[in-house]
């Protein structure tokens, strides 16, 4: 019994040295560990006192005797929480101090899932996002019109500063992505906010021009089908 106790305070010392070593690394908690465990991962690097604001991606390879600070980063774990639409993520990683480096914004409205979209632009507004912030070339706003994604809508265009007529590198406007994907109900909203009509595109296309078009696609769609119809009904029983 008296020889089991220097072994027990060893694993213990052992433990204690296993517990204060290094945190995980954000790399791993990202890219190494199922969707399914990286919340309570990431929570355990938090814990640990882990940087929530470490990169993920750089914009070349290490040079020999570089080190991480030598490069420019390009991509943090904010960034891809977002593209993946992990909404309990991204409150976590903002609650602890997670930097936002301007993208973050469209790329939250572009996702499918309107709910899950509304609740990271809502995340991101409080944290003190750019309204206006682009990525690639587009806006939030323009996101979320083209997605349909009224309730997104409405809360960008109650946001002080919101430019509506902002264009993507093509010339598209929020009320051009609206009008060709007819989102009627946001259309009219952002007309009330005082949208512009008469903006062209590159191609030289309006809002209305681009409406007009998705009306003569849908209907050349339906004559289609009724001529099918009429064939059928006028077949031989």
């Amino acid at each position: 019994m008296k020889s089991a106790i220097p072994l027990i305070a060893i694993l213990l010392i052992v433990a204690a040295f296993s517990q204060a070593g290094e945190p995980p690394k954000m790399w791993d908690v990202i890219y190494l560990t199922p969707q399914s465990k990286q919340l309570d991962k990431l929570k355990e690097l938090i814990r640990r006192g882990g940087d929530v604001n470490a990169p993920l991606g750089f914009d070349r390879m290490l040079n020999e005797g570089e080190n991480d600070s030598d490069r420019k980063a390009t991509a943090w774990a904010l960034d891809v929480v977002v593209e993946h639409a992990q909404v309990d993520m991204l409150t976590l990683l903002l609650t602890n101090g997670a930097k936002l480096h301007g993208a973050e914004l469209p790329k939250a409205a572009r996702a499918e899932n309107q709910d899950v979209a509304l609740a990271m632009v809502r995340a991101l507004l409080e944290a003190g996002a750019d309204v206006n912030s682009r990525h690639d070339g587009f806006t939030a706003l323009f996101w979320a019109s083209y997605k349909g994604n009224r309730n997104a809508v409405k809360l960008l265009l109650a946001q002080p500063g919101i430019k509506l007529d902002e264009t993507t590198v093509d010339g598209f406007t929020a009320l051009m992505a609206a009008a060709e994907h007819g989102h009627a109900e946001i259309l009219e909203m952002l007309l009330k906010a005082g949208a512009k009509v008469r903006i062209a595109n590159k191609r030289g296309e309006t809002a209305s021009i681009l409406a007009q078009k998705k009306l003569d696609k849908q209907q050349a769609v339906l004559e289609r089908q009724q001529a099918i119809v009429t064939r059928l009904q006028s077949a031989p029983k």
